[in-house]
C-alpha cells in the first residue's frame, strides 16, 4: 500500500479532519494518536481513535498554545507522523506546514521544518505562544520594502532571523491592497482601466507567475531564499508575503518541487489556500460589492486575489518546458550548487 500523505485539518470547536490520500481503496484498520513529539517513534503517545475510513471526523481538543502532532499506525503500511495542515494559528488564516507530501523517490517533507504563511499582523498573544513553538530559525519576506514599512513583522523571538527577499511582484502588492478592502478611488480607477483595456486579475495573476520564473529580481529573490533555507542554522524556516498564496507559493513550489515532490501535490498545496479562507471569500467579494456599487469592479478585485490552478500550473509548466525539472532550474537559474540541493533534501526531507 502506497500513501500519498496523511494530513489534518482543525474544524472548529473539537471538530477535527482525518484525510488520508491513497490509490488504495482498502487500506484496512488503523490506531490514530496524538503526540507533542515531532517523532513517530516516541512513546508519549495518546490514543484517539481506531477506523478503516480515509477521511474521518474525529474530536480533538488541540493546545493552543503548543504544537502537537498525530501518529497513524495501519496494519499493512509504516506508521507515519503528521500534523495540522493548517495551523489553528489564532488571529492567522493561512500558516501551514508543508510536511508529509511524498517524492518521487519515496521519502516525505519533515513535518515542523517548513512553514508557510500569510503575514503576521493579526497574531495575538495566543497566536504568539503557538509560533514561538514552532522553534523558527528564519523567516523569509516576501514583501516589497513599502509593505514591510506599513505593515512590519512583530518581534515574536530572539531565536528567529528576518530575512527580506522582495521579488518585486506588482500584481501581488494590489492583491494585497484587494485584500486589505482598498476600494480607494485610485484602486477603484487602476480598475476600470483595466477592464476597460480587456485585462483581467486571472491574466494579470498567470503573467506574474510566468515572470516570477526569470525575471532578474525575482530570481534574485528566490536564490537566495534557497541558499539561506540550505544553511542548518536557518530550519525550521517559515515563508510569507502578504495573503501566503503568489509570492510565498511560487517559493514552496520550486523549493517543494525540487525536493521531489510530484506536480499533482505542488498544485494541491498551492490550492489550499482556497481553504484556507473560504470563510474570508464570500464577505470580501460582498464587502467590494457594497463599497464600490460596481459588479465588474467587485469581480475584477476579488479576482486579484484569487486562487486558481492556472497560476501557478503556468510557472510550473514554462519551468518544465523550458529547463526539464524544477531541480534543474534550480541549478541552472537560481543557482544551487549540488552540495546546496544536498542540504536542503538533509533538512528537509526524511532518511530513507
Amino acid at each position: 500500500m502506497q500513501i500519498e500523505y496523511v494530513e489534518a485539518f482543525f474544524l472548529d470547536d473539537h471538530q477535527n479532519e482525518l484525510n488520508i490520500v491513497t490509490d488504495e481503496d482498502n487500506i484496512g484498520t488503523y490506531r490514530l494518536y496524538w503526540t507533542y513529539e515531532n517523532d513517530v517513534q516516541t512513546t508519549d503517545k495518546h490514543f484517539l481513535l481506531e477506523s478503516n475510513q480515509k477521511n474521518i471526523q474525529f474530536n480533538f481538543a488541540y493546545n493552543p498554545d503548543k504544537v502537537n502532532y498525530f501518529i497513524i499506525e495501519f496494519e499493512q503500511h509504516p506508521a507515519l507522523l503528521f500534523g495540522y495542515r493548517i495551523l489553528p494559528m489564532s488571529g492567522m488564516y493561512n500558516f501551514r506546514d508543508i510536511g508529509g507530501y511524498r517524492t518521487e523517490d519515496g521519502r516525505r517533507i519533515k513535518w515542523g521544518v517548513g512553514f508557510r504563511s500569510d503575514h503576521l499582523q493579526n497574531l495575538n498573544e495566543d497566536g504568539f505562544e503557538f509560533l514561538r513553538s514552532l522553534g523558527l530559525k528564519s523567516v523569509i519576506d516576501f514583501r516589497s520594502p513599502l509593505e514591510v514599512e506599513k505593515d512590519p513583522n512583530p518581534f515574536f523571538s530572539d531565536d528567529a532571523q528576518s530575512f527580506n527577499f522582495d521579488p518585486q511582484a506588482h500584481v501581488a502588492m494590489a492583491a494585497g491592497n484587494a485584500q486589505n478592502l482598498d476600494t480607494s478611488e485610485d484602486m477603484k480607477t487602476r480598475a476600470l482601466k483595466a477592464i476597460e483595456s480587456g485585462e483581467t486579475g486571472a491574466q494579470q495573476m498567470v503573467d506574474q507567475q510566468l515572470a516570477f520564473v526569470d525575471s532578474p529580481t525575482s530570481i534574485e529573490a528566490f536564490k537566495q531564499t534557497l541558499k539561506t533555507i540550505a544553511q542548518p542554522s536557518n530550519v525550521p524556516t517559515m515563508q510569507h508575503c502578504r495573503g501566503g498564496k503568489d509570492r510565498t507559493g511560487f517559493a514552496l513550489m520550486v523549493l517543494e518541487g525540487l525536493l521531489g515532490v510530484p506536480k499533482p501535490q505542488l498544485v494541491y498545496d498551492y490550492m489550499l489556500t482556497n481553504r484556507a479562507r473560504a470563510k474570508k471569500n464570500v464577505s470580501y467579494y460582498n464587502r467590494f460589492l457594497e463599497e464600490t456599487g460596481d459588479e465588474k469592479i467587485a469581480q475584477y478585485l476579488y479576482s486579484l486575489f484569487d486562487t486558481k490552478e492556472e497560476f501557478i500550473l503556468a510557472s510550473i509548466e514554462k519551468i518544465l518546458t523550458q529547463y526539464g525539472s524544477i531541480r534543474q532550474y534550480a541549478k541552472e537559474v537560481l543557482s544551487l550548487s549540488d552540495d546546496e540541493i544536498a542540504n536542503l533534501e538533509k533538512l528537509f526531507l526524511e532518511e530513507d
